[in-house]
């Protein structure tokens, strides 16, 4: 069932009545200029009791936001006028701190980088399923859960040396191996020896690709 929201291009998904046995389980707000993928995930996070309400933009989510109480939030990257990442920006500043996932197109750097930077929970790509949809965002809705987080528990997992772990840490914030040189007080051509071993390490080619080896699900 849908229902109008304040907001142009605002939707509420509810969890239908006769699925409904006790309290909904999370509360979503869902930001995407892609109507079809709206309208697919909202019903099938209806299915599975969350309540899901969609908006066609940034704006649209910003009319509502400060009345809203969500659990979760998902943000496409791409969108019309302000984009998830200013969008996330500006939540933040306005001091709104409910969990986060970006969704990109594709896997970029920049986008790791910037996400990260703004404090997202998680960086999901498409083409995703619902059912990756729903298993990150139940990740991000049970504490902790930033990027952050990840980070720490994605290189808990590897046999990184002291040093090395502060670089890969550097790497993960996008600076170039010029600028981990002076925070690091070491030569640029010793950084390129560390980043080298760690990409051997985790054996990936580039530093894209050990952005997805850490945040993978």
């Amino acid at each position: 069932m849908r229902a109008s929201l304040r907001g142009e291009g605002a939707r509420r998904f509810v969890v239908p009545t006769g699925i409904l046995n006790g309290e909904i389980a999370l509360k979503l707000a869902y930001v995407e200029d892609n109507e079809d993928l709206l309208t697919f995930c909202g019903e099938c996070f209806a299915q599975v009791r969350y309540s899901c309400d969609t908006f066609g933009s940034a704006e649209a989510l910003l009319e509502v936001i400060a009345a809203g109480r969500y659990d979760v939030l998902v943000l496409d990257i791409k969108l019309p006028g302000m984009s998830g990442i200013e969008l996330l920006q500006e939540l933040r500043r306005r001091e709104v701190f409910t969990p986060a996932i970006l969704v990109t197109g594709f896997n970029s750097l920049e986008h790791s980088c910037d996400a990260l930077n703004a404090g997202a929970n998680y960086l999901l790509e498409k083409p995703f399923s619902f059912d990756q949809l729903k298993r990150v965002v139940d990740r991000v809705a049970a504490p902790p859960g930033s990027l952050q987080d990840c980070v720490d528990r994605g290189l808990a997992r590897l046999q990184f040396t002291k040093r090395e772990e502060d670089m890969a840490r550097l790497v993960l914030k996008g600076l170039s191996n010029a600028e981990i040189a002076t925070v690091a007080r070491v030569s640029e051509h010793t950084v390129k020896q560390h980043v080298a071993q760690i990409l051997q390490k985790t054996q990936v080619q580039s530093r894209s690709e050990f952005f997805s080896y850490i945040f993978r699900v």
